[in-house]
């Protein structure tokens, strides 16, 4: 086919194939690339070693934790009924970080130049499944193989196949869940076929859940002197059905890559580019700033009410006010105290199947608990602009931002004082007041500095005033498990 335009005839230009796109791009980075064939060797070995590692040191971890005798590391059973729990909390966290992550994006540079093209899409973006599903199904099953408390080889085997098969069909299932329509904020999710899309949120939802209430019912029955059943996992009907599922979902995921629109493929993109910056950089806040504006574009809608003025209580106007706005902002971010919550009912499992580092993971755990209720006094020292408009002195607007995570850290305290490893006695207000100072400290961390003082060492440059600003708070709490530790 050929066009006219004006009086000249312009042949017409076929779109390229995805193969003939991918074989251009790796030509143009060949051209602009620096790095010799010796360097991308460096970097594969250097991974490879850090993979492998990390990997070994995981692996002796689960081994140990499953085969290591009774005698003084809590009942054998409830420890694989809450590493069961674990497994189940796990599979569903690690489903809603694929589900906020894409799991397929793109970079902003192929977003503009390849997205926007008449390329086919499901060509395009095949290698990339093939990717992720290849590398979901050997993680899953390397941690089968980790966790398989028998040891011969056909037991070896069907662990892997059952591992493999359950992380080939999650990310196959995130793949599908991604293809449907864009979540907006105001309104539900719906199939344009009429179906509701609120499964991919309910199915980490409900998996989560039942991590909890695997623990619970083990701290229920340990309490109760009930003695659990020891667990038995068909690993082998594991293997059998996820086959045949693995394969039904992947042919499906595969089927709908051609739905993946542009707004699609860029939704977890600001969020994996924050993860990797806020690495790089060794500043977290980089992450938990994009974290907390999709939090609070989630709940999208609030009900308003009138703050009491306080002048009945002989209180003053504005800490009042600013009271009950940090309290409101607590209840309307109800995932903080679901994390609340849920660390409490990890120190109880720490406790029952670990009871050796049950204090200082106390005290961790406290930290963590306070520092999810601390977002308020975040907020205020990192805003010099709200500030001013709250009015105030700068101490006062910390003194009152502080209230909401010293009386969190004290009732957590009290909440988890049977599983710290000791008991509640007279000096235990010394180890909770310094955990509330590691978190006023934390959440009152300047920001960061890349350009001050730097050391040199035998190991190389170390960053002092960076490596400063990120102990704030975790050195408190250092000092706080020492205190901790001399008391008990």
């Amino acid at each position: 086919m050929s066009g006219a335009v004006s009086g000249w005839v312009v042949p017409a230009v076929a779109a390229p194939t995805a193969r003939q796109l991918r074989a251009r791009l790796r030509e143009s980075r060949k051209r602009h690339s620096s790095k010799s064939f010796g360097d991308f060797l460096t970097d594969v070995y250097l991974l490879t070693l850090l993979l492998g590692m990390y990997g070994y040191v995981l692996v002796n971890a689960v081994h140990g934790y499953l085969r290591t005798p009774s005698g003084g590391h809590g009942d054998p059973v409830e420890r694989y009924w809450i590493g069961i729990a674990v497994l189940l909390a796990g599979v569903g966290l690690a489903w809603q970080a694929l589900r906020a992550a894409g799991p397929l994006l793109v970079t902003p540079a192929a977003y503009t130049w390849c997205a926007a093209t008449p390329v086919d899409r499901r060509g395009w973006l095949l290698p990339r499944l093939v990717g992720l599903l290849a590398g979901s199904a050997g993680l899953v099953a390397a941690l089968s193989l980790a966790a398989d408390g028998i040891g011969d080889r056909s037991s070896l085997a069907w662990a892997a196949t059952a591992g493999a098969t359950l992380g080939l069909t999650a990310a196959a299932l995130a793949v599908a869940a991604q293809t449907g329509p864009t979540i907006t904020v105001t309104e539900p999710t719906a199939d344009p076929a009429g179906g509701s899309r609120r499964w991919p949120g309910l199915l980490g939802t409900v998996t989560i859940g039942l991590g909890v209430a695997a623990v619970g019912t083990v701290i229920a029955a340990h309490f109760l002197a009930y003695h659990l059943p020891r667990p038995a996992l068909p690993v082998v009907g594991f293997a059998v059905v996820g086959l045949p599922l693995a394969a039904t979902t992947a042919t499906v995921a595969v089927r709908r890559l051609h739905r993946l629109d542009r707004a699609t493929l860029t939704s977890g993109a600001q969020l994996a580019t924050a993860a990797v910056t806020a690495a790089a950089w060794l500043d977290p806040s980089m992450l938990s700033d994009v974290l907390q504006v999709r939090r609070w574009r989630r709940i999208g809608r609030v009900r308003s009410r009138r703050f009491s003025p306080g002048a009945r209580f002989g209180a003053g106007a504005r800490p009042w006010v600013l009271l009950q706005a940090e309290v409101r902002r607590q209840v309307r971010h109800p995932s903080a105290l679901a994390i609340w919550g849920a660390l409490a009912l990890s120190q109880y499992a720490v406790w029952l199947a670990v009871p050796a580092v049950a204090r200082p993971l106390h005290l961790l755990g406290a930290y963590l608990a306070a520092e999810r209720l601390a977002g308020g006094l975040r907020t205020i020292c990192g805003s010099a602009g709200l500030r001013r408009a709250l009015g105030g002195g700068n101490t006062e607007l910390r003194l009152i931002h502080i209230v909401v995570p010293a009386v969190g850290t004290a009732l957590w305290w009290l909440v988890t004082w049977p599983a710290a490893g000791g008991h509640l006695g007279s000096t235990e207000w010394v180890p909770a007041a310094l955990v509330v100072a590691a978190a006023y400290r934390s959440a009152t961390r300047p920001p960061m500095i890349y350009g001050g003082t730097t050391l040199d060492t035998p190991f190389g440059l170390i960053p002092v005033d960076l490596l400063r600003r990120l102990a704030r708070g975790p050195d408190v709490l250092a000092a706080a498990i020492i205190v901790s530790t001399l008391l008990a």
